[in-house]
């Protein structure tokens, strides 16, 4: 009897054990789903941070170089996609294209200019996320749909660009596929980058400023957020 009773107090039973197993496999099971929604927002946010940088470092280094500096999303004025240093799609690049006026400025992506390419975020997407439950986001500015490009930038005649230029002054300018520069303060725009949770939206204002804001479809009612 007080063997018995030793070994019951100073051990688990098999039932116990398999008990303890179930509840430590149940948690994980919730916490799974959960930890990978985390981390493709934190992929996402990352993401929203590198458009913004790129944005803010090329005006940056117009300014400082009096160079023009130009921002790619996704592909060049000839609409081929853009290439890291280890010749793999990135979706930012941003081209150093020389002192307005002066040979071989033409917005082209060739060797020799000054370029600093964005590696890509796995699971982040441009545009909207069209998933079902998720309430649609709006143009941050309330003027419309989100473009299926995800961007809103435009050159001078009002077609839809995956580019902007910042010229020495540091202001926003658009620009043709021909390279040819519209009026200043014509650049501004915004990039909507998206997971099947989130949606994000990195703006350029005409004078240069950017700011980021996240879709908060549990507000009532839904609205972006900065």
């Amino acid at each position: 009897m007080v063997s018995r009773a030793n070994s019951r107090s100073a051990g688990f039973t098999l039932i116990e054990i398999a008990i303890v197993i179930t509840v430590i496999a149940i948690m994980a099971a919730l916490a799974v789903p959960a930890m990978e929604e985390w981390m493709a927002n934190a992929r996402l946010k990352e993401a929203a941070r590198q458009v913004a940088d790129a944005f803010t470092l090329a005006r940056e280094n117009a300014i400082r170089t009096g160079d023009d500096q130009i921002v790619f999303f996704q592909t060049d004025m000839l609409g081929a996609a853009l290439l890291g240093g280890n010749g793999l799609p990135v979706p930012i690049l941003t081209l150093d294209d020389g002192r307005p006026g002066t040979p071989g400025q033409n917005c082209r992506i060739v060797a020799g200019k000054g370029q600093t390419p964005v590696n890509a975020q796995p699971g982040v997407n441009w545009g909207f996320t069209p998933f079902p439950g998720i309430v649609r986001a709006p143009n941050d500015t309330g003027a419309g749909a989100i473009p299926a490009s995800g961007s809103t930038f435009v050159d001078p005649t009002g077609a839809a660009t995956t580019w902007v230029m910042f010229g020495p002054n540091g202001i926003p300018v658009g620009v043709t596929a021909a390279c040819v520069a519209g009026s200043t303060g014509s650049g501004g725009g915004t990039i909507y980058l998206t997971n099947q949770f989130r949606d994000y939206a990195v703006s350029l204002s005409p004078l240069g400023g950017v700011y980021v804001s996240t879709w908060n479809q549990t507000a009532v009612p839904p609205a972006w957020r900065q």
